[in-house]
């Protein structure tokens, strides 16, 4: 999927680049009507230089274009990040953003889940878990899981990254990933979130796509 990157520069940062080697730049989100259609992109919102009382308006805005919307901030909060995912973004970053992480986001908002930083995740968790009835994981589903997949899925539940669990679990972060892989598939999850809140016995909805 292309990458579209709104930034007031109209340039794409080396880091951009590096990520997304075919990625293009529009200045303004109306200038996305200009990006050829053929095909669905997500948008990267560069926010860095908006001030914080506009950003709300222009993801919406940006959410209106019916792709998937990744905010990019220079200081990323829990209020502006949980308000953003309200106004329909997928995805909430630091604006420098390595390109490593800027490929592993793509890859979530592109199945259509969500992604937020680790710290960011264990707040949204406990919040959801004080204000969402509960449901129990069923067993059998849990045991469908090898033994090293259930360590994986248990400090995914406690926010924890892929760099975090490959050092937790002494393996290297491609075999998280796989790990990740197999655990989506076996427990119904798109994303990390949503394994996250399955984790937390927390009721989940998917998205259609």
């Amino acid at each position: 999927m292309p990458q579209v990157f709104v930034t007031p520069q109209n340039t794409l940062r080396e880091r951009w680049r590096e990520a997304f080697p075919e990625a293009v730049a529009v200045a303004e989100v109306p200038h996305l009507s200009t990006v050829p259609s053929a095909e669905q992109y997500s948008v990267w919102l560069d926010l860095g230089a908006v001030p914080v009382a506009e950003r709300l308006a222009q993801a919406r805005a940006a959410c209106a274009c019916g792709y998937p919307v990744v905010a990019m901030v220079p200081l990323p909060r829990e209020g502006e990040a949980f308000s953003l995912l309200s106004a329909g973004i997928q995805g909430y970053c630091h604006v420098e953003a390595a390109s490593g992480q800027l490929q592993e986001i793509a890859q979530v908002v592109t199945r259509g889940g969500l992604w937020m930083p680790p710290t960011m995740l264990q707040r949204f968790l406990a919040v959801s878990t004080r204000s969402v009835a509960a449901v129990q994981l069923g067993m059998a589903e849990f045991d469908e899981l090898t033994g090293r997949e259930q360590m994986v899925a248990e400090q995914v539940a406690l926010g924890a990254s892929n760099r975090e669990i490959a050092e937790k679990l002494e393996i290297t972060e491609r075999t998280v990933k796989a790990h990740l892989s197999a655990i989506f598939a076996k427990l119904g999850a798109r994303d990390r979130v949503q394994l996250a809140l399955k984790m937390n016995n927390i009721p989940t909805q998917h998205k259609k796509g």
